[in-house]
């Protein structure tokens, strides 16, 4: 082999090495399998998400899980529902509800779960009786009457399992909201995970607090202060009891969908630490930025942007360490319809 493909396979062989590494330190999210083009519903078809896998896949792993087949109900197989009997929710053939497939897939749902601590966040797909998250029909009466309160089982089992793991149905990501609230959550959530030897550092535990301040501050200033009570005075004695009320309490307070009113507060708050640095156009400019956007007249990312440009000129210490600006790759363009 000649001294050029030597060269040209160690430059292959870095490439895929630092390609690698950069898929390792991506979030992980279990996804039903039929969002991510698997034909594994019970008529042989998926139903592919694009926005999963166009937007998604560049910046999340995935994967991949599907209930009712690794459940062993087979493909094709009969559609099922979820149908109220009594006090217990049952999971039953559409068309022949005394065939009743609960307990198989409880079963299955157990043991599975147990091997998804792993995950940074799931991705279900909406209205199924095994993966739904949110509003799944549930038949409530003989004639076939129908609520929107039922939970999927194996969503269900998840869920109850890792409280702390953020979880969305497909359908509600369609809501712009919504969908960077979640992405927030998984990307917060991977940062605690990430903390190096977490039950003996004191130290991790006040950077997170720290370095999330104003994300907390977009859900309600005194959020940040009632965890900061719970971070003071914090021990290696106690660390492990704090941690866990701690994260505990955050995920919760993450949950909360910030209003425009209190971005607006927390964008003043950052501008404040330029107000020695730039003009009073530039406060000028900001602030009608600010305003427009508060007026629904302007989407997030664009004094978002605007305070970056000022703090690339003027750099912030204090500004640069918070994971306001930047909650997860800008590349995901999720403020740009907010």
């Amino acid at each position: 082999m000649s001294s050029i493909d030597d060269v040209n396979k160690s430059k292959m062989n870095e490439n895929f090495s630092e390609i690698n590494k950069n898929k390792l330190s991506l979030p992980l999210l279990g996804v039903s399998a039929c969002l991510l083009g698997k034909e594994v519903r019970f008529d042989g078809g998926h139903k592919k998400n694009s926005f999963i896998l166009s937007s998604l896949s560049s910046y999340i792993n995935f994967e991949s899980v599907c209930p009712e087949m690794e459940a062993g109900f087979g493909m094709p197989r009969p559609a099922m529902q979820l149908r109220q009997r009594g006090e217990e929710v049952r999971l039953v053939f559409s068309k022949n509800p005394e065939n009743d497939v609960t307990d198989q897939l409880i079963n299955y749902s157990s043991s599975k779960v147990n091997k998804l601590e792993h995950l940074d966040g799931f991705i279900f797909k909406k209205d199924s009786p095994s993966c739904g998250a949110f509003r799944v029909p549930l038949v409530i009466h003989e004639e076939g009457f129908k609520n929107r309160q039922g939970v999927g089982l194996f969503a269900k089992t998840f869920i109850d399992q890792y409280p702390l793991i953020p979880v969305e149905d497909e359908g509600r990501l369609n809501d712009a909201a919504i969908c960077e609230n979640f992405f927030e959550r998984v990307y917060a959530y991977r940062r605690w995970k990430k903390i190096s030897n977490a039950n003996e550092n004191v130290k991790g535990l006040i950077d997170f607090h720290a370095r999330h301040k104003l994300m907390l501050m977009a859900r309600g200033s005194h959020f940040y202060q009632e965890l900061g009570r719970l971070v003071a005075g914090t021990t290696t004695k106690d660390l492990f009891q704090k941690r866990e009320k701690y994260i505990l309490r955050f995920m919760q307070i993450m949950k909360i969908t910030t209003h425009r009113g209190r971005q607006v507060n927390v964008l003043q708050h950052i501008m404040g630490y330029l107000k020695q640095a730039i003009s009073s156009e530039d406060k000028q400019e900001l602030l009608s930025v600010f305003e427009a956007y508060r007026q629904r007249q302007l989407p997030l990312i664009t004094p978002v942007t605007l305070l970056r440009h000022h703090l690339r000129v003027h750099p912030q210490n204090y500004i640069s360490e918070q994971h306001y600006l930047e909650p997860f790759p800008e590349q995901l363009a999720l403020r740009s319809a907010l």
